[in-house]
This record gives structure tokens, C-alpha cells and sequence, in this order.
């Protein structure tokens, strides 16, 4: 898949979004009860306008979800939402909530993958009052359906690992001493470090992950710490996987300050390590969930939604994907990287 389809294709997507959206943003502030049934009226009558609140981790330090959230106020600003946005933590995520409601959001895109008994509470509190939910990378108990976003973790990492370990056979002589990034740590992300570690193992036929460290967090900062780490504990290491994009392209530094000269993967194929692969070195490929691309999908199908009456379109009931939507990977490697740079 080359940048220029995704491109056609976002470009698409903000075209029928503009066609149903009636511009004009405006704030509005009440009770979620006020926030959900306010909506269904303005939607019945023809006159709603979405008010998006998104809260995910990383939001403002992970390079991909940088871009997202450039291309989401792009959208917003061109179809007329009320879009706000925050970076999701373990101590704000009730109170983010209770700010989404009081603002008078009629869609909440949120995250947390340690999430307290009271987060998911207000999940359910979003949800009685009829605000549109969308769920990414994490699902709760409750009785009402969500819209849900997600990559499986240890489906992506398995074929992350498999694609390294086909590139080791083909181009390492002898021993593949492989040194492993990766976040034990996360309820989450510790699955996608656990399908690379297997999908190099079932593939590999000489070598394998000889040590693995926890990138904490899965920033620039820790990615370089960990490309050190693994340098010092592994002095022979010839290929480096990093398991998100802000690790490796702090990695990316580590190492070529080290001068190492083996082989780099990633993961995400963020506009840092597209610039990297550019440079035609040690960034031999990154996968690409076109994650930009996806939560403007996904928020395409919550604004439809909200504009039907807080009811499926009968395209969303006759496809569930529209509703419950998994990213799908794909490998980017060095030599089409200048496909994926952005320009805009």
C-alpha cells in the first residue's frame, strides 16, 4: 500500500464527513443526561453538530499519535466538529471523563489500559446518557455496545516477527543475535512483544532473541536507553526490534551514535522513522497501521451514528467492521519510505 492510496482514501473519508456534517462548532456545557439527550433532539432535527473528545496515552509524545491528532483538528476545522483532546493517564482518567461530559460531548474516543473500577463507571454513565463511545486498544464489562478501534497486539507483533525473522534468513550469514525492545510492563503492548518474540521463533532458522529490556516508556527517551542497553548487554547483537515508534526511533539514535552497523526494525512507521529510513542505514523497516487514517474512520462512523439519532446506519448494521474495527498491519521497508512521507 503506498501513501498516495492513503491519502485518496483520508481524503474520501473527510468528504463524506463534510457532506453530513453541518459545521459551525460551538461549546456546550451540562449534565451528561443534558449531553446525550440534547443530541438525539438535534439529531432528529437535523441541526447536530459533533463534539469529540479524545483520550489516549501518549497522546502528545508518541510521534504517531502526534500526527493523528494534527490530521483530527485538520478534519474538525473542515467539517465543522468540536474536537478537544488529552492525554490520558492513570490519575486523570475520571476526571477527564467528567471534563467530556461537562463540555457537552456527544462522542468520547477513549483509552486506558489499567483502567479503575470507577473509569469504567463513568464509561457506563457515558452511555446511559447516550453519548457515543467509542472504545481503542481496550474493552470493558458493560451492557451497552460501544463502537471499538483496536490492533491485536499479539496478532500484529507474530507477523512483525515473522517478517524479521524471513529478512534474517535472507540476509544475515550465520547467527541472528536479535536484541528485543520491549514493554513487559503494559497490560497491553506486553502481548505484542510476546507474538515478535514468537513469530521470529517459528520463522528463524539460525539465531533467535538473545535478550529483551523493558522500554519504559515507549518514548524517544526510553527507546534510547533501552538501544543502549541492549548494545551493553548484548555487545553482539546484529538486529534490533523495537516494539512502538517512539522507541525505535530513539533506538535509532543510540545506535548509530554507537556506530553500530547491524540491522534496525520498528514498529508504527511514525514521520521520525520514515525520516530515518530515508537516510538509508540502519532503519531497515517499520510496520505501518495507518493509524491516522483508521481513528478518522472510526470517528467517520461514530459522527454517522450520531447524525441517524444515536442509531446504526443500516451500512454499520449490515457490517459489523464498521462498527468493531481492528487495524491491519502491513511492513514498510527502507527502500518505500519515501512513499509514506507526509507533505501536508
Amino acid at each position: 500500500m503506498k501513501k498516495v492510496f492513503a491519502l485518496v482514501l483520508a481524503a474520501l473519508m473527510l468528504l463524506s464527513m463534510a457532506a453530513c456534517s453541518t459545521g459551525g462548532a460551538t461549546q456546550t456545557t451540562g449534565t451528561a443526561q443534558t449531553a446525550g439527550s440534547d443530541a438525539v433532539t438535534a439529531a432528529e432535527n437535523g441541526k447536530v453538530t459533533p463534539k469529540i473528545g479524545v483520550a489516549i496515552s501518549s497522546w502528545t509524545t508518541n510521534a504517531i499519535f502526534v500526527d493523528a491528532n494534527r490530521r483530527i483538528q485538520k478534519a474538525a476545522e473542515e467539517n465543522g466538529w468540536d474536537y478537544q483532546s488529552v492525554t490520558l493517564t492513570e490519575d486523570n482518567m475520571v476526571n477527564t471523563i467528567e471534563n467530556f461530559i461537562n463540555a457537552g460531548c456527544n462522542i468520547v474516543m477513549i483509552q486506558a489500559n489499567k483502567a479503575p473500577e470507577a473509569f469504567s463507571a463513568k464509561i457506563d454513565e457515558m452511555l446511559d446518557a447516550g453519548i457515543c463511545v467509542i472504545e481503542y486498544d481496550s474493552e470493558y464489562e458493560k451492557d451497552k455496545d460501544t463502537f471499538f478501534l483496536s490492533l491485536d497486539n499479539y496478532d500484529a507483533g507474530y507477523y512483525f516477527g515473522e517478517v524479521v525473522g524471513q529478512w534474517c534468513n535472507d540476509n544475515i550469514d550465520g547467527e541472528a543475535i536479535i536484541g528485543l525492545g520491549n514493554r513487559e510492563s503494559n497490560e497491553t503492548f506486553k502481548y505484542r512483544a510476546m507474538g515478535i518474540a514468537d513469530g521470529i521463533a517459528e520463522t528463524i532458522k539460525n539465531g533467535g532473541v538473545k535478550l529483551q529490556v523493558e522500554t519504559q516508556p515507549g518514548t524517544a527517551e526510553g527507546g534510547m536507553k533501552a538501544g543502549e542497553d541492549l548494545l551493553s548487554g548484548l555487545p553482539d547483537m546484529n538486529v534490533c526490534v523495537m516494539w512502538n515508534g517512539g522507541s525505535g526511533a530513539g533506538a535509532y539514535e543510540a545506535l548509530k551514535g554507537a556506530n553500530w552497523d547491524g540491522a534496525l526494525f520498528s514498529f508504527d512507521c511514525s514521520q521520525e522513522e520514515v525520516q530515518a529510513m530515508l537516510n538509508k542505514d540502519i532503519l531497515k523497516g517499520s510496520v505501518n497501521t495507518n493509524c491516522a487514517e483508521e481513528l478518522l474512520f472510526i470517528l467517520e462512523q461514530a459522527v454517522a451514528y450520531v447524525e441517524n439519532g444515536f442509531e446504526y446506519t443500516e451500512e454499520q448494521k449490515a457490517d459489523d467492521g464498521l462498527v468493531h474495527h481492528y487495524f491491519v498491519p502491513i511492513m514498510v521497508w527502507q527502500e518505500d519510505a519515501a512513499d509514506w512521507l507526509l507533505t501536508d
